[in-house]
């Protein structure tokens, strides 16, 4: 038997007919507070996040504590070996000069363009840029080419834009063709010392016969002129801001992102640094400052002759290293590379009169140029030394109470018997029975 339902005349259901419903009031009841919109505030939702401004990280800086306290220690030694000098000054100066007075003068002035070459030196290595055409550029000015010109002014005038020139061509090479620098340094001196037979044939079609030499002034205010251009550098380098564009010099040098300011500052250094080597061969050449072949005191660092010499360069190399300056760029002192210059001169003259006291076959004598090579490595330590002291704080992260460490992945251990799955060990069943 089959059950049927009975017809019914009611419609059909319209399933797909949307519901009714009115919409909430467009205004809020009486007395519950409202937002700026005229909407009603919810009393049960918190507070949105607070705006947090974006600032700039911190850049660390150069921690120059310890090239100030190297620079006092380096002060007392340079105070040591100057009263180590003056307790023997009879034996060094006293049959080559009537007073001490005199023979500092003298000895000031053939230090002033060791010092200038020193800073020629200081500024291409802070740069992050080596030049070594700077030593070549005083050697070629200094002794090896001729003067172009009778009037020592407008010789002067020649030299500069000389140095200048070879500044555009080291910049060029380095800024636009990427020749790393010591190269490009490189490539400049073998140019200026090829160039001093061409300097020759031009002094002749001059006419160049003989030049007027200038009579040597006051030694000590030569040198203190030379002392106020490496105090008025070395504050200059002191502040961050010049500090971070050598940074950038140094790092467009490396190989790098080229920027404006990077080049113009390359241009700038280099600029200056081959007017203060071309300023000390000048220095040379117009007060005839040149080795001796007579036993002198005067016979110092690249005065003297034989095992006696030292090379200007190694010489500058050495100072400006045990002055605090780095080798990697950035980094150098205010006092640092004056102090270590009178300190080695000081050294050197009394080991030059040890050298003629005990005559060529001494031991002195045999010894010399391992103490220049070791006064250089010294000067290597001394410049690592700092780096590795002097370099920034790393930035220790503040603990804020927010966990930052990453999660590692669940790995589960292995059941029993080697089955791979995880057995859950419950509280309950390692727990005492109570």
């Amino acid at each position: 038997m089959t059950y049927v339902p009975p017809d019914r005349d009611e419609p059909a259901l319209d399933q797909t007919r949307q519901l009714e419903f009115t919409p909430p009031p467009t205004a809020p009841p009486v007395g519950m507070p409202t937002t700026g919109d005229g909407g009603p505030i919810d009393p049960f939702a918190g507070q949105g996040p607070a705006a947090v401004e974006y600032t700039e990280p911190a850049v660390p800086r150069d921690r120059l504590a310890f090239q100030f306290i190297w620079e006092a220690i380096l002060l007392l030694l340079t105070l040591n070996a100057l009263f180590l000098v003056y307790r023997r000054e009879d034996e060094l100066f006293g049959e080559e000069f009537g007073s001490l007075a005199d023979a500092f003068d003298q000895h000031a002035l053939y230090l002033a363009p060791v010092l200038l070459a020193a800073l020629a030196i200081g500024l291409s290595l802070r740069l992050g840029a080596v030049n070594l055409a700077v030593p070549a550029v005083a050697i070629t000015v200094g002794w090896v080419a001729r003067p172009v010109d009778a009037n020592l002014w407008i010789c002067a005038g020649f030299v500069a834009a000389a140095a200048v020139v070879a500044a555009l061509v080291f910049v060029l090479l380095v800024a636009a063709f990427r020749v790393p620098p010591w190269f490009a340094g490189l490539a400049l001196a073998a140019a200026f010392v090829a160039s001093a037979q061409a300097v020759e044939r031009l002094a002749e079609s001059r006419g160049i016969d003989s030049v007027a030499m200038w009579d040597p002034p006051n030694g000590l205010y030569v040198f203190a002129g030379a002392v106020v251009l490496a105090v008025a550098g070395g504050l200059i380098g002191l502040a961050p801001g010049v500090r971070d564009g050598l940074s950038g010099v140094k790092r467009m040098a490396d190989g790098g992102e080229r920027s404006a300011g990077a080049v113009f500052l390359l241009l700038g250094g280099t600029v200056m640094s081959m007017l203060l080597a071309a300023g000390a061969g000048f220095l040379m050449f117009a007060y005839t400052l040149a080795p001796s072949t007579e036993p002198t005191s005067l016979g110092f660092g690249p005065y003297g002759l034989g095992s006696a010499s030292i090379d200007l360069q190694l010489l500058a190399f050495a100072a400006v290293l045990l002055g605090g300056t780095s080798l990697w760029g950035r980094r150098g002192g205010v006092l640092g590379t004056v102090l270590a210059v009178l300190a080695v001169w000081a050294g050197a003259v009394l080991w030059n009169h040890a050298m003629v006291e005990a005559g060529d076959a001494s031991w002195q004598d045999d010894f010399a140029p391992l103490i220049d090579v070791g006064v250089l490595l010294v000067a290597l330590f001394v410049s690592f030394a700092l780096d590795r002291l002097g370099r920034p704080k790393e930035a220790v992260e503040a603990d804020n109470g927010i966990y930052t460490q990453k999660m590692r992945p669940f790995e589960p251990a292995d059941g029993p018997e080697g089955t791979g799955l995880f057995e859950p060990t419950l509280p309950d069943a390692v727990s005492p029975q109570r």
